[in-house]
Parts: C-alpha cells; sequence; structure tokens
C-alpha cells in the first residue's frame, strides 16, 4: 500500500510539471491582455483580465503563489482610474491600538471557514468598532449572525449595489472611501479578489492593511498593498517569505481564533444521543466534502477498513462528504460502522462524543482539528510528502508538539490501533492537546497577539515599490503535486478560459466577444440567450 503512495505521487509529479507549464503560459496571456488595456486607458477590461488571470492561477496552478507582473498591472489600474488618491484624512498622531476596523470580504453568504473566522474575530473585539465591507455580495444577504455582531460592536455593513456590481472601478471607490475614517483594514479576501488592490493602490494616508492569509497554499494578489500578512500557519508564514516575497517585518502568525468549547454532555451520554455503545471507540472527521476526495487510489474510509476489521469496537463518522464519493462498498464492508453524513452545523454532539478526531484527506482541515482538539480529543493526521510540501499539512500553533502525522498507511492503523486499545494515552493526548490549544487559540492571549499585529502594521512604512523581476514559475515542491489535488478536489470545467470569458463578457471587446460566440457556437455551448448576451453592446 505505501509503494501505492508513492507511485502516485510520482505520477503526480510528472503530471504536474506539464500542466503548471501550459498553465503558466495562459496566466502569462491573460496578464498580458491586461496590461495592455490598462495601458490603453480602459480600465474595467483591463481588471476584467487581471480577475480572470487569478482566477486561472488559482484554480489552475501555475507554479506561482503571487505574481509581480499581476501586482504591477492591478497597482496601475487602481493609480490610474481611482480619483482623489488624497481624500483620506490626514494621519499625523502617533500610531495606537484602533477604535474602529473595517474588515473586506469577498462574500460571507455561508458561514464556512473564513466567514466564521471573521464573525469570531469581531465576536472578541467587543470594545471595537467592527464595520464589514463586501467586494462581491449585497449587504441583505449577510447572514443573520454576523448582521448581529456587527450591530452590537456598533458598526455598518457595506456592499455591493446595482449601480456598482458589474464595475471594478466603482466598487474599489466604494472601498477607498469606505476606509476614509477607520484605524485598520482588514482583508479576508477569496483567492482571486482584485478589487482592494486597486482601492488602495494609492497608498497616501491609508490606514494600514492587514491581510489575513486565509488561503496559504492557493495564489492570490494583494501582498503589493498589504502593510502585513497575516498567517494562520507556521507553513503558510514561511511560503509567504520564500514564494510571495514577503519580507520577514511584514509577515506574522496569528493564531486561528475558536469559539470556547461548550461541553454539555459527557462522552458516554453524548454516544447514547448517536445511538452507540458505550464501550465503543468513536472515530471523526468534520470538512467540506472536496477534501475527501480520493486521489492515491484508496478513498478516504477504505482507508480505514482493515482497522475497523481488527478493531471490533471501533465506529467511524465522517461529516460533510454527504453521498459526494460512492462510498458504499467500504461501508457494507465496516457493517454499519462506518457512517457519512452531509454538511451541518451543528456538530457539538460529534464532538462530545468522539474518542479519536482523524483528520480529512488529501486536503487537512486545520479548522476542524483545533475544533476538536479543544474538547480534549487526540488528533491524527495523514502527511505522505515531504518536508518541501509543509503546506499541504496541518501545522497550526495549538497543535505543535501534540499532533500525531503519519507518512502511510501502515503506520496510520498501527497509531490509531493503539489510540483505540490504551485509554491512558488517549486521555493524555487528548487533554495535553487541548491545554495547547485554549491557551494559544482563545481569548486574552489570542487578543494579545492581534494587539501587537494592530501596532505593527501601524508602525511600518508603506511599501512604496515591487521588485522588477518577472515571475518565475517553479516546478518543485509542492507545486507539482498542487494540480492534481485542485483537479480532484474541484470542479476546473468553471474555471476553463471559455467559461471565465462568458462571465466576463461585459468587459470584453467586441471583437473578442465575436471570437468567442463563435468559438463556443463551433462547439454547441451556446444557447440563444447566450447569443444575445455575447453579442449586446
Amino acid at each position: 500500500m505505501e509503494k501505492l503512495v508513492k507511485d502516485h505521487l510520482s505520477l503526480w509529479r510528472a503530471e504536474g510539471s506539464q500542466i503548471i507549464q501550459e498553465n503558466f503560459k495562459l496566466f502569462r496571456s491573460l496578464v498580458a491582455d491586461a496590461r495592455k488595456f490598462a495601458h490603453q486607458g480602459n480600465y474595467n477590461t483591463s481588471a476584467a483580465y487581471a480577475e480572470m488571470a487569478a482566477i486561472h492561477a488559482g484554480f489552475k496552478h501555475s507554479g506561482l503563489f503571487a505574481s509581480q507582473d499581476l501586482e504591477q498591472v492591478l497597482l496601475l489600474i487602481g493609480q490610474k482610474a481611482i480619483s482623489n488618491p488624497l481624500s483620506i484624512s490626514q494621519r499625523t498622531s502617533p500610531p495606537e491600538l484602533p477604535k474602529h476596523v473595517l474588515h473586506v470580504a469577498t462574500d460571507v453568504t455561508y458561514l464556512s471557514g473564513p466567514p466564521r473566522f471573521l464573525g469570531r474575530w469581531m465576536q472578541q473585539e467587543h470594545e471595537r468598532i467592527q464595520s464589514l465591507f463586501l467586494t462581491k455580495q449585497s449587504p441583505d444577504e449577510v447572514p443573520q449572525t454576523l448582521r448581529d455582531i456587527i450591530g452590537n460592536r456598533h458598526g455598518k455593513i457595506y456592499g455591493v449595489s446595482d449601480k456598482s456590481d458589474g464595475n471594478y472601478i466603482v466598487r474599489a471607490q466604494h472601498l477607498r472611501q469606505c476606509a476614509a475614517n477607520v484605524d485598520v483594514v482588514v482583508l479576508h479576501l477569496s483567492i482571486f479578489d482584485i478589487i482592494p488592490s486597486i482601492a488602495f493602490a494609492n497608498k497616501e494616508q491609508l490606514p494600514p492593511v492587514i491581510y489575513v492569509n486565509h488561503g496559504d497554499h492557493w495564489f492570490w494578489p494583494g501582498v503589493s498593498i498589504s502593510n502585513v500578512v497575516v498567517n494562520l500557519r507556521e507553513s503558510g508564514m514561511k511560503l509567504s517569505q520564500q514564494r510571495r516575497s514577503i519580507e520577514a517585518q511584514r509577515n506574522m502568525l496569528l493564531p486561528t481564533i475558536l469559539e470556547p468549547p461548550q461541553r454539555k454532555l459527557s462522552r458516554t451520554e453524548a454516544k447514547q444521543q448517536l445511538g452507540l455503545a458505550e464501550n465503543s471507540i468513536l472515530l471523526l472527521s468534520i470538512a467540506r466534502a472536496a477534501k475527501y476526495r480520493t486521489v492515491d487510489g484508496i478513498s478516504f474510509v477504505e482507508a480505514h477498513v482493515r482497522l475497523l476489521e481488527q478493531q471490533d469496537r471501533a465506529v467511524l463518522i465522517v461529516i460533510g462528504p454527504g453521498g459526494a464519493e460512492d462510498w458504499s462498498a467500504a461501508i457494507d464492508q465496516s457493517q454499519g460502522r462506518i457512517r457519512v453524513l452531509g454538511q451541518t452545523e451543528d456538530t457539538a454532539v460529534f464532538l462530545q462524543a468522539a474518542d479519536i478526531y482523524v483528520d480529512s484527506f488529501p486536503i487537512p482541515s486545520v479548522t476542524s482539528l483545533l475544533e476538536a482538539g479543544s474538547y480534549g480529543i487526540p488528533l491524527v493526521t495523514r502527511f505522505p510528502y515531504s518536508n518541501d510540501s509543509e503546506i499541504l499539512g496541518s501545522d497550526a500553533p495549538g497543535v505543535a508538539g501534540n499532533l500525531i502525522r503519519v507518512q502511510n498507511l501502515e503506520e496510520y492503523t498501527i497509531v490509531l490501533s493503539r489510540l483505540i486499545n490504551d485509554e491512558q494515552f488517549r486521555a493524555s493526548l487528548g487533554e495535553a492537546t487541548q491545554k495547547k490549544i485554549l491557551e494559544t487559540h482563545l481569548g486574552c492571549n489570542w487578543q494579545d497577539s492581534l494587539d501587537q499585529i494592530y501596532l505593527h502594521a501601524a508602525n511600518l512604512p508603506r511599501v512604496t515599490t515591487l521588485p522588477a523581476s518577472a515571475d518565475q514559475m517553479c516546478l518543485g515542491e509542492p507545486d507539482v503535486f498542487l494540480p492534481r489535488i485542485f483537479s480532484d478536489a474541484i470542479n476546473l470545467n468553471f474555471y476553463e478560459l471559455d467559461e471565465m470569458m462568458k462571465s466576463h463578457a461585459d468587459y470584453l471587446p467586441f471583437k473578442e466577444r465575436v471570437r468567442l460566440w463563435l468559438r463556443l457556437l463551433k462547439k454547441g455551448d451556446l444557447g440563444v440567450r447566450g447569443r444575445l448576451n455575447l453579442l449586446r453592446p
């Protein structure tokens, strides 16, 4: 089985190297188009091509985690297209802790990882005004949970309107004006969001800008506008310095803030509610379906069948995938001891019942690991890569020294068997994990870390120039693994060039729309409505 995994990794290296080179060529072409239209003064069209370049590099890895070329184009758009660059009030007082924080997010319609992180951040800072600007979402679509937090913190919610929804420059101008009277801007963005890069291209008299690196293993724009990049784990901070050219003084670590665990049931009582035997050992895993896609020939649940055959008390519950994967054969083999559920916000009873937490694979779920560990559950994760691919693992500050990381399935089965059979080892590891996480990721300690970042960002000089060197793609690790991991975890058809151009057709020059129309017509990928949309003025 270990040989099977190594063979798959070798195949990924070969495939990844070829795919990256093809992706890089298209990325360069899109950036060149964005630059051309920016120099022509067609800034919305330039921004559309820049966004397509970011989408492409994000979802179709091009050997880059940041692009100086794309950053330069976005700065050019913002400096040329955004009016009144000096409209923000002069700041002459010494830097101090902020009183008003403006959070900028792309979309918080669903309370997934980053929006939940954002909500916890705002809730923790009860003495500061907390406002929210949404670059691609209307304010009336914000979940009530976030609306209540912002209202209680005396903040406001800003977002796109019918007037600005389709106009990059109008949205960027609106964002810049909303930042005029706040003390710090904090970015929680999707990996392709270019609006803040345009809005804050003119740096005169701006409040400090902090970029929260939610997508540390993805490509994203925004390096050039950020006083500080806040990383949520050590590997993300290392990658930011090595592959995004972020200087050490601008590269900081902030633990993921967690809600305090609410244990209302004993482990035995929680198991009773789930219909599990008192002496059962519950292995739990929680993540989005995409993080469980089969990429090494062995599905996530199949990796546990041998263990369940050896350990008749063990039960595996996986929350998140639902029916996204066909795991029926393994479930049948387990004789009912594997349960797969859909995504749910209410996981408290499962966390209170769990004895062992097993991380999602091939993509880890760091926040889920931390939440499980906060309940005193020992944590186990698989990591078949070399140390050069550390970004593909789980290494949040609160799990350092306690997370059990294994390289292959044989070791995985051995470790889980020991945890099942050795109650004292299981309990002591769970207690140590809980203690470290609670000390690092909750309350005053987390707030102290954040306050230091606020002060540091306010004292740093502005980034005024970017390195002149052109983008250089990388064909080493972890890059060569990312095309396969992304392709198995995401439906990449949505990010093909023609699909991106269809969704950005309003910004394309008429000749380009005609070429796209003819190409789609030839492919039979164009209805009557689509023809009209592409060819309208």
